[in-house]
């Protein structure tokens, strides 16, 4: 992993995670309004101290698993492999509904000011194509791009709770007092799912566990940023829940319910407050739909390589190095849910329970285990074992009170299940074998190719010695090698550093040990070209979300003053979402490094 690239602080950590949870707000009041009515804001708030227990586990989650993987690797820690295999399926199912509900949810609010004429499910059907395409290509999507949706939506949002408190409609406190004074006229089974059902407020919390790989440390940043996340969600989801099923009309409630909070804008701060959260409500849910893409490619991805997927899904595209069927699938099921639910965000919202609530009880649970194991008995045992109870609660009045979500979500998991066990079996592998264009990419023996990662190749250097020569490249050109070695043999050297850079799009590191296929293949025939020419080759590999920077610090850290690449190969789609390699590269090298491109 570079010590350098994509390294993020809590700042940047809060945004991130805002920027995935915060969007609940959007969507959730109207989904709640529909099963409780008016006390919608009161079950929020019943959730929110199991919510605080659940974010302190997440932070312990994010330090005990610095290599990211979430659910997935807590569950195979504590129980293994199947139980990590169940995980992510799990969060998998979560993903889908989270592109799903988080898309349409975006397109509902440009509804209410471009007015799609009913067309609001087939332009997200649209949406989700070109972020389809987006993700095959390999988006470069930046945690400051996050940082700014993020501060415009919590400025906004802010900004709508305090127009309710300046211009408050006549009766608002009082309509909340009644509220309050006709809770006990529940019955405990429908405190109980009201209770369970607002535990979608905070859908979005697993993100920070997939961050750690990205985290600056693993210390003050996964806890200051858990905090910032935690004070913003609790500023912003009781009140805007509150407000919304409180202040607007029965009218507005039943026939926009999709779009609570840009309707409360609209009475309390007019048309231009109605607008800054239609633009920054819209920007955010795409913005988390694609995360949420990203999101579930990744997990698929290691699912492949536990062996509890097929091969076939990991393949990656020639042209742009990406999983491009893990990202159709991860497209084209939400896609699917869209059409079936026909776009109704009630139902979206209660097959979403079954993911969510799912993967929060196998993570929590999980670390109930990996720290009884530890040995810890004190308040954290304690604390953590309370947060279990009050999620298998939710989960549990889940599976009762809806059905439909139980036999979706269960149904999803198992196909998923049973696909492991087939892909374990080699059963499903053979199958896909008959079939050409699905045969799994070709497998190169690591133990055939010998790498060094780009610390262990600068923990093996020795003395300050002669500058040496980087070759940085994608493809087996012979005639780059052949300049490297011409190079580095001028100047009496007896080797040259092949490096290779698995780029990975997005916020999200995967968990790659080893280089993709397509990076043992180019180390292979690196170290093939440039030894029969008479020089020791050093293959070098490393995973980054920029492989410029990569290139650039491997050359500071091998002590190299030239670096060899071949001609850039990316066309304008793949430079304007990923950036521009030798652009990038000369930005990011000091003065007294040499660029030599081999045309």
């Amino acid at each position: 992993m570079s010590q350098r690239t994509g390294r993020i602080g809590w700042f940047l950590v809060w945004a991130v995670v805002f920027c995935d949870i915060g969007t609940s707000v959007y969507y959730v009041p109207g989904i709640l309004y529909g099963t409780t009515g008016d006390r919608a804001g009161f079950f929020v708030v019943s959730t929110l101290i199991a919510f605080v227990l659940l974010a302190i586990k997440y932070v312990d989650v994010t330090r005990r698993f610095p290599g990211g993987g979430g659910v997935v690797s807590v569950a195979d820690a504590a129980a293994g492999p199947w139980w990590g295999g169940l995980g992510g399926q799990l969060i998998m199912v979560d993903y889908f509904l989270t592109v799903a509900i988080s898309a349409i949810a975006g397109l509902y609010y440009i509804d209410s000011v471009v007015h799609l004429g009913g067309n609001v499910l087939p332009a997200t059907l649209a949406a989700l194509g070109v972020l389809a395409l987006l993700n095959i290509v390999g988006i470069k999507e930046s945690a400051m791009v996050s940082l700014g949706l993020a501060v415009a939506a919590l400025v906004v949002d802010v900004g709508v709770i305090g127009a309710v408190f300046i211009n408050a409609p006549p009766g608002l406190w009082g309509h909340f007092l009644d509220e309050l004074s006709r809770l006990p006229e529940l019955t405990p089974w429908q405190m109980l799912v009201g209770y369970s059902g607002a535990w979608l407020a905070f859908s979005g919390l697993e993100s920070i566990s997939q961050l750690s790989p990205a985290m600056r440390d693993l210390n003050e940043t996964p806890r200051k940023g858990m905090l910032a996340v935690v004070a913003s969600v609790l500023i912003t989801a009781p009140f805007l829940t509150f407000f919304s099923t409180l202040v607007l009309s029965p009218a507005v409630k039943d026939h926009e319910s999709e779009r609570f909070i840009s309707e409360l804008g609209a009475v309390v701060g007019g048309d231009w407050l109605k607008l800054a959260v239609v633009l920054s409500a819209s920007s955010l849910l795409l913005f988390a739909a694609n995360t949420a893409i990203i999101g579930n490619y990744h997990v698929m991805m290691a699912l492949v390589r536990r062996q509890l997927l097929p091969a076939a899904l990991g393949a990656l595209s020639q042209r742009y190095q990406t999983p491009y069927r893990a990202v159709i699938l991860s497209v084209a099921v939400p896609a699917l849910i869209l059409v079936l639910a026909k776009g109704s965000m009630t139902l979206l919202g209660e097959l979403y329970a079954f993911g969510l609530l799912g993967a929060f009880i196998l993570t929590s649970v999980g670390m109930d285990i990996l720290r009884w194991r530890d040995g810890k008995r004190g308040l954290g045992m304690v604390l953590g074992i309370l947060t279990s109870v009050l999620v298998a609660l939710a989960f549990g009045v889940n599976l009762l009170a809806k059905p439909m979500a139980t036999v979706f979500g269960g149904g999803l998991a198992g196909l998923g299940m049973l696909l492991a066990w087939m892909t374990r079996s080699g059963r499903l592998d053979r199958l896909i074998e008959l079939i050409p264009r699905l045969s799994p990419p070709r497998e190169v023996d690591v133990t055939e190719t010998s790498f060094l990662t780009l610390d262990k190749a600068t923990a093996a250097l020795t003395a300050e010695g002669p500058n040496n020569v980087l070759v940085a490249s994608r493809g087996a050109t012979r005639k780059i090698f052949k300049e490297a070695v011409d190079r580095a043999r001028s100047r009496g050297l007896d080797r040259v550093y092949a490096i290779y850079v698995d780029e990975v799009p997005g916020l999200f590191y995967p968990q790659l040990a080893h280089p993709t296929p397509e990076g043992l293949t180019v180390l292979e025939a690196a170290s093939m070209a440039i030894e029969s020419m008479g020089i020791r080759c050093v293959p070098v590999w490393t995973l980054s979300h920029s492989a410029a920077e990569s290139v650039a610090e491997a050359a500071e850290s091998l002590r190299c003053d030239t670096i060899v690449i071949g001609a850039t190969q990316r066309n304008f789609l793949w430079a304007t979402l990923r950036g521009k390699f030798i652009g990038d590269l000369l930005r990011q090298l000091p003065q007294n490094i040499r660029l030599i491109v081999v045309g």
